[in-house]
């Protein structure tokens, strides 16, 4: 990563959330014009796409207050709970929003979700196999008690997922990820997608313990699939399909 064309003058976060903390930056670049940065620090969050036992994915279909509107979505939580690992997160929010668990999980992505104003990073996974809770699912915080779960074949999913404009930027990167390599991609390992350090004393929340790192490289492997074959694979091929 190049350097930055400015350099920061000084910072300050005039406001902590629950959430996010906003951080201003006053920027000057070699010719000393300045100009001010507003940027929003969050944990990050992990998501994945889900497909139970009979090959059906699952969707969360629920209330997103920012935009005023129901989103339909891949199951996703933040991170949120300090040191807790990648893997652990992401199956206690399966449970919490979907009632699944056990299962594969191979990474597919790692992305900024709106770098031009905040540093959150997505961890993107695909989840195989999944099976109903064993003593059914837990009970839903009451925020999300109108979230309801969409259980549908992964052409149906594509659908619903691309219908609505805008849509969810994690369910179309999940919907366009899935076995766009094709046969003998090779292995694929999550990009250290940690941050910089903030420029201001007091760090920036931190990230699991092993996010992203050799145990998370050990515990994903490759998200490989014929485009012409397989429920992986289709996603790629009816995209290109769509735009052909």
């Amino acid at each position: 990563m190049s350097d930055p064309p400015f350099r920061i003058l000084h910072s300050s976060r005039p406001f902590r959330g629950e959430l996010v903390t906003v951080r201003t930056d006053r920027v000057a670049d070699v010719d000393g014009r300045t100009a001010s940065r507003e940027v929003a620090e969050h944990p990050g969050a992990v998501a994945a796409l889900v497909v139970d036992e009979d090959g059906r994915v699952l969707l969360v279909d629920q209330w997103r207050h920012a935009v005023g509107g129901r989103l339909l979505e891949v199951a996703a939580g933040k991170y949120d709970v300090g040191g807790e690992p990648v893997e652990q997160t992401l199956r206690r929010e399966l449970a919490e929003e979907l009632g699944v668990e056990g299962g594969t999980l191979t990474w597919l992505a790692s992305f900024y979700t709106t770098p031009g104003w905040s540093d959150e990073v997505l961890d993107l996974y695909l989840a195989e196999g999944m099976r109903p809770l064993g003593g059914g699912a837990a009970e839903l915080h009451w925020e999300e008690a109108g979230l309801e779960v969409v259980r549908v074949p992964y052409e149906e999913a594509l659908a619903l997922a691309t219908s609505t404009q805008p849509g969810d930027a994690k369910t179309l990167v999940a919907s366009a990820s899935t076995g766009s390599s094709g046969p003998g991609c090779g292995p694929r390992t999550p990009r250290d997608a940690r941050r910089p350090t903030p420029p201001l004393g007091g760090p920036t929340p931190a990230p699991p313990t092993d996010r992203l790192g050799p145990s998370a490289r050990r515990r994903v492997g490759p998200a490989c699939g014929n485009p012409r074959r397989g429920w992986k694979g289709r996603a790629a091929w009816t995209l290109a399909s769509r735009a052909s």
